[in-house]
C-alpha cells in the first residue's frame, strides 16, 4: 500500500468510524427532542421543554462534528445516511425515543404521530443523502475537466437563487402538511393531532425534495445555504415564533386554526433546519480541502516544468 493509498484509507476509516458511533446517537436524540417540543407545543407550552430545545442543539452539534470529519472522505456522511434509514424506520414505529431526556410523557404512538404527518425521517434521510452526494461530487470534480468542474470561487448569487426559494418552500410545504386541530390531544396525547387530519404526505415529500435541493446548492455557495437555513428555517421556528407565542399568549388552543399548523410545524422545521445547516458544513470542508489539493498538484506540476524530449 502506497503512502497516498494509506492516507486515503485512514481518512475513510476515521470519517466512517466516527459517524458509525455518533450518527445514531445524534439522529435518535434529535428526533426524540423534536417530538418532545412538539408535544408540549400542542398543549400550549412551546418553550416548556428545555430538555428538548437543548437536545436539538446538542444533536445538531454532533452532526456538525460528523460533517467536519468528511473533509477528506464522504464516508462519514454516507454512514450517517444509512443510519438515518434505520433510525427513520424505528421513528415511524415509535421506538426511537429517549424518555428520560424528555419533559413530556411521550408514548410510542405519540412518537410515531409526531413524525408521520411531516414524514420527518424521510426528510432527514433525503437531506443527508443529498449532502453525501454533494460532498462526493465536490471531491471527485476537483481537478477534472467535466461539464460541471469545481468552481474556484463561490457563486454566491447563484447559490442564493437556489437556496432562498428552496428554504421558503420547505417552510410553506411543511406548514401545509401539519395538523390544524389539537382538540383530542388532552385525551389522547400527541397522537390526537391525527384525529380527523387528512395527511398531506405529498406536501411533506415536496418539502423533503426542497430540503435536498437546499443542500445541493451548497456546492456553489455555502453562504446561500447557511443563510437560508438559519434565517428562514431555524431562527423563526426555533426562536421567533415560540417566543412570540409565549409572550403574546397566541399559543395552540383546541380547535382548527392556521396558528396550530404553524406552531406544530415549528419543531420539525427547527430540527430539519439545524440538521441541514450543520451537515451542509461538510460540503464546505470538502471543498476547501479539494481546492488545496488541486492547487498543490498544480504547483507541483508547474515546478517540475515541461518534460524534456
Amino acid at each position: 500500500m502506497t503512502l497516498v493509498q494509506h492516507r486515503n484509507f485512514s481518512a475513510r476509516l476515521r470519517s466512517g468510524l466516527f459517524a458509525f458511533i455518533f450518527a445514531p446517537i445524534a439522529l435518535v436524540f434529535l428526533g426524540s427532542s423534536m417530538v418532545d417540543v412538539q408535544a408540549l407545543a400542542a398543549v400550549g407550552q412551546p418553550l416548556a421543554s428545555v430538555e428538548g430545545l437543548i437536545g436539538m442543539a446538542l444533536a445538531s452539534l454532533l452532526l456538525a462534528l460528523i460533517a467536519l470529519n468528511c473533509e477528506e472522505s464522504s464516508a462519514g456522511m454516507v454512514v450517517t445516511f444509512v443510519w438515518s434509514l434505520a433510525v427513520g424506520v424505528t421513528q415511524f414505529m415509535g421506538i426511537a425515543r429517549i424518555p428520560f431526556l424528555m419533559k413530556s410523557s411521550v408514548e410510542p404512538r405519540d412518537m410515531a404521530a409526531g413524525v408521520v404527518w411531516g414524514l420527518y425521517p424521510l426528510c432527514m434521510s433525503l437531506m443527508l443523502g443529498a449532502c453525501a452526494l454533494t460532498i462526493k461530487s465536490v471531491r471527485v470534480r476537483a481537478g477534472q475537466d467535466t461539464r460541471m468542474p469545481l468552481a474556484r470561487v463561490h457563486r454566491h448569487a447563484f447559490g442564493a437563487t437556489v437556496a432562498v426559494p428552496a428554504a421558503i418552500a420547505v417552510g410553506v410545504l411543511m406548514v401545509g402538511a401539519a395538523p390544524s386541530d389539537t382538540t383530542n390531544v388532552a385525551a389522547m396525547g400527541l397522537e390526537g393531532v391525527l384525529e380527523g387530519h387528512l395527511m398531506g404526505h405529498g406536501l411533506a415529500l415536496g418539502a423533503a425534495l426542497a430540503l435536498a435541493l437546499l443542500v445541493v446548492g451548497a456546492r456553489w455557495s455555502i453562504t446561500g445555504t447557511q443563510l437560508a437555513t438559519w434565517l428562514i428555517l431555524v431562527l423563526p421556528a426555533f426562536v421567533a415564533v415560540p417566543v412570540w407565542a409565549s409572550l403574546t399568549g397566541n399559543v395552540i388552543v383546541p380547535g382548527s386554526s392556521l396558528l396550530t399548523k404553524v406552531s406544530l410545524a415549528c419543531p420539525t422545521l427547527a430540527a430539519l433546519g439545524m440538521a441541514t445547516g450543520c451537515a451542509s458544513m461538510g460540503v464546505l470542508w470538502a471543498r476547501v480541502r479539494a481546492l488545496k489539493t488541486l492547487e498543490a498538484n498544480e504547483e507541483a506540476t508547474h515546478n517540475e516544468g515541461p518534460a524534456e524530449d
